[in-house]
């Protein structure tokens, strides 16, 4: 019966559920001292779940989930947390967007100002590095 293997699939939701939090707490605060084991533990449990799925996958697991009310039930409650899972990884996924943009610009301010005497905008408000006294003057 295939409400064992349910059983676990729910645990492992659940699990990537509070992985997922603790990602989006670390993006926000820009904690990135523990993402990089948050990632690993996060790619371990969709591996264990995906393993799940195929098991769970055939033809006879698929015919009993449906027909048993306990499967049914389980498979319901995963389907919530994994709505929610793909919820959380969606708003991740903004949030490393909105990093990288912001890491583009201020590595785009450190360029520009470096060696400059100026720093303008041009008409897209890109900076534009200009030299107020010109090159080769000397004093």
């Amino acid at each position: 019966m295939p409400i064992g293997k349910l059983n676990q699939q729910l645990i492992l939701i659940n699990e990537l559920h509070c992985t997922l939090k603790q990602e989006t707490t670390c993006l926000k605060e820009k904690s990135f001292s523990n993402l990089n084991e948050i990632l690993k533990q996060k790619k371990q449990k969709l591996t264990l779940i995906s393993e799940l799925d195929s098991a769970l996958s055939n033809s006879t697991s698929l015919q009993q989930i449906e027909t048993s009310e306990e499967a049914k039930k389980i498979k319901k409650e995963i389907l919530i947390i994994l709505e929610k899972c793909q919820y959380i990884n969606n708003i991740n996924g903004k949030l490393v967007e909105v990093g990288m943009r912001s890491n583009k610009h201020l590595t785009q301010l450190i360029k520009q100002a470096t060696g400059k005497n100026s720093i303008t905008y041009d008409q897209k408000g890109m900076l534009h590095g200009g030299l107020l006294l010109g090159k080769n003057i000397q004093a």
